[in-house]
């Protein structure tokens, strides 16, 4: 079974979250960019765990493995994007 729109935009929002926490940002995003890059996170994560564990283990809203590597994910592009865009706050002051 496949995850739908909605599916990826909740556990988006949720991995973002954990994501943003996990990798402390100071300057806290708005609430659209971190489900954007939990989205994002999760669709890396997604891609990482499929050649990891294999499609078929990454079915369903519930599965364990879909949330642990959209987070693993998530945490990775966030980190990204922070360190993408760390430079662009202070030297815009």
């Amino acid at each position: 079974m496949q995850l739908s729109w909605i599916s990826w935009i909740i556990i988006g929002l949720i991995v973002g979250l954990i994501a943003q926490a996990i990798t402390k940002d100071k300057r806290k995003h708005p609430l659209w960019l971190t489900v954007i890059l939990g989205i994002v996170g999760g669709i890396v994560g997604g891609w990482i765990g499929g050649f990891i564990v294999g499609p078929e283990a990454l079915e369903g809203f519930f599965n364990i493995w879909v949330w642990l590597f959209a987070l693993v994910g998530a945490v990775i592009v966030t980190a990204i994007f922070e360190a993408i865009t760390r430079g662009r706050s202070k030297s815009s002051r």
